[in-house]
């Protein structure tokens, strides 16, 4: 009788098996992913917290050498296209050129932003040696050709900004590159609506010892995402609304909305810190502060502390427009005399 080998069953996974075992894997990605976002944006998170650490710390140092903390820009206030109420600006004016004191130039550079002025602290002074700030900030170029107001750094970049890096270019090839932090100007930018009440606006030459309510009670600088056209939201320098530097380099907690030049800006309505999207046709996210970050946004205060905020820190109705003012409004006055709890968020 001849020996023959057991014979095995050999077919291996039917359809059903294999597509049985591709959707338990697709599921197991799909709780696996969103745990991925939140860590690598808690990352993010920390990251634009150091930014903003490193750029509340140079502001300090800025006041610690300079007296007074930087302007947000600096404007001549009798330029017949300034039509708000407005401080001389630091310095007094150069009237050495222009014996017409609306046409001068102010002395230390017109439109040039708060971040340039403390770009020495931040080891920046690459950038800030290029300047001339006697001429105006659109048209100076380095000696390769670059343009100033172009150079991009990452330390004004939230790392959760979805464009990266991006710089806005004008159809004569001039460039600005994009920021997500504003100066906090106080309530809104404007002095006739009792604005211009924080630390950084325009033409401001606001001293520490003026911080009546605490440096640790007053905000410094807030996030606010550059707008869909990449025109609001600029590093170097920014006329912004109104020449004010208004949703360029600086920003109220509760700014008025698009105030026509001239108009009284008292009838204007108020934004406040909300939730934004990057899809904005109209640009009108540009007047409140708000962040790529889940629930709310960053903020530097003036003792050098940074903290998150959520957006259930301010409303809609606001002492702005006469109502009690919210926590954030009365953390971005520097004497308001409000009394503020300590906010840990």
């Amino acid at each position: 009788m001849r020996w023959e080998p057991k014979k095995r069953n050999t077919h291996g996974f039917t359809l059903v098996e294999l597509l049985v075992v591709i959707a338990i894997i697709g599921i197991l990605i799909g709780m696996l992913l969103p745990a991925v976002q939140q860590v690598r944006e808690a990352a993010r998170r920390i990251n634009c917290g150091n930014n903003l650490r490193q750029i509340s710390l140079a502001l300090l140092s800025y006041e610690n050498g300079h007296k007074e903390f930087p302007p947000g820009h600096i404007v001549n206030p009798e330029w017949p296209f300034i039509q708000f109420e407005l401080e001389p600006p630091p310095g007094g004016l150069d009237l050495a050129s222009e014996p017409d004191p609306r046409l001068a130039q102010p002395n230390r550079g017109r439109f040039w932003s708060w971040m340039l002025r403390v770009a020495p602290f931040m080891e920046m002074d690459g950038v800030y040696n290029e300047v001339d700030f006697k001429e105006s900030p659109w048209w100076q170029f380095r000696e390769d050709g670059t343009p100033i107001n172009g150079i991009s750094v990452t330390g004004y970049v939230c790392p959760s900004e979805t464009r990266g890096m991006a710089v806005w270019t004008a159809p004569n090839g001039n460039e600005a590159a994009i920021t997500s932090y504003l100066g906090v100007s106080g309530r809104d930018s404007y002095k006739e609506t009792g604005g211009q009440d924080g630390i950084i606006y325009c033409n401001s030459s606001t001293r520490i010892a003026e911080i009546r309510d605490g440096t640790s009670n007053t905000l410094m600088v807030g996030e606010r995402t550059p707008s869909e056209n990449l025109r609001y939201g600029w590093q170097w320098a920014g006329a912004g609304d109104n020449n004010l530097g208004e949703t360029d380099v600086v920003l109220g907690v509760h700014e008025r909305i698009a105030v026509p030049r001239g108009a009284d800006p008292n009838n204007s309505e108020t934004d406040f810190f909300r939730p934004g999207v990057n899809d904005d046709p109209s640009n009108l996210h540009r007047f409140h502060h708000w962040s790529f970050h889940p629930g709310g946004g960053m903020w530097a205060l003036a003792d050098g502390s940074v903290h998150f905020y959520s957006h259930s820190i301010d409303r809609g109705n606001n002492g702005s427009n006469g109502f009690e003012p919210t926590l954030l409004e009365k953390l971005a006055t520097r004497n308001g005399g409000e009394v503020v709890k300590p906010v840990q968020q």
